[in-house]
């Protein structure tokens, strides 16, 4: 152990997980475990009519800042008003990045949450300098009579410079 990492140790500076110093000293921390001071907070939430039967829509659509990477933590999707059951895939949504699903996020037949009430995900999942995040709704088969489709994703963009310097940033 170097003077330098025994001296952030004993000062209870290296978080749990070790960290990792550099080979110029400098001590590395996870941005996406740890936000760095210069983060900026997402926190996008919109409500939008229901499309037409057999039509898609972007609830929420947010293009990440030149110059910054990020985490979704939080999200959510809803359904207000009539003619919907949960999980009968007569409405579904998607979570996409640059028009591709996040993994495990493509048909989603149910709520995740409220918009008032987002679900925390374990990890989050990364979002990109440039990337292009969205979340989709598709009507398969609802008649329209007034409903609403809700949305809301919640994080923070830190500046890409902070990905790990040994992977060349990225993730």
């Amino acid at each position: 152990m170097s003077s330098r990492a025994l001296f952030l140790s004993l000062n209870n500076q290296i978080p749990p997980d070790g960290g990792r110093l550099d080979a110029g000293g400098t001590y590395w921390a996870d941005p996406t475990i740890y936000p760095p001071p210069e983060r900026e907070p997402i926190d996008d939430i919109n409500y939008i009519p229901l499309p037409a039967i057999g039509a898609s829509a972007a609830v929420i659509t947010r293009l990440v800042e030149p110059g910054f990477n990020g985490i979704i933590r939080a999200y959510a999707n809803n359904f207000v008003g009539g003619g919907w059951t949960e999980g009968s895939g007569s409405v579904t949504w998607s979570i996409l990045l640059d028009s591709a699903a996040v993994p495990g996020y493509d048909l989603i037949p149910a709520s995740l949450g409220s918009p008032a009430n987002p679900v925390y995900h374990p990890s989050g999942f990364r979002i990109m300098e440039a990337q292009t995040l969205i979340l989709q709704v598709t009507n398969v088969s609802v008649v329209l009579a007034g409903q609403l489709i809700g949305g809301r994703f919640m994080g923070y963009y830190y500046p890409k410079e902070y990905d790990d310097p040994s992977r060349g940033g990225n993730p």
